[in-house]
């Protein structure tokens, strides 16, 4: 099968288009489709936890994030310089979660097949 390069660029403000990335994302894992997942922009805030404590129309994505590994989603890449520039830098990723440089982000791109962008 073709391998698939999904760069997320949305926060997770915006309910709709973010979630529908991540039902993207495992639609195309549960089809065996090899999978790159790029963190980029705004999208790592989706990466932040939220404060289970308070109420929040937020969806908790980490949760969702659990389902990578199980879906055999290896290559989860997070932009470094988008963590730096929101001031995230210390951010502890997710489980599977790598934060790379923008020269890995692009070979990851230059290996795909196809490149989605959400």
């Amino acid at each position: 099968m073709q391998s698939i390069a999904i760069i997320q660029t949305q926060p997770p403000f915006n309910q709709a288009k973010a979630r529908e990335s991540l039902d993207l994302i495992l639609a195309l894992a549960a089809l065996d489709y090899p999978l790159s997942v790029i963190f980029s922009g705004d999208a790592v805030y989706q990466l932040v936890p939220l404060d289970t404590q308070k109420a929040q129309p937020l969806k908790a994505f980490q949760k969702s994030f659990g389902l990578f590994a199980l879906y055999e989603i290896e290559h989860c890449l997070v932009c470094a310089t988008s963590l730096q520039m929101r001031g995230l830098s210390n951010l502890r990723l997710p489980d599977g979660f790598k934060a790379v440089s923008q020269t890995e982000i692009n070979a990851t791109l230059a290996s795909a097949q196809h490149i989605i962008r959400c």
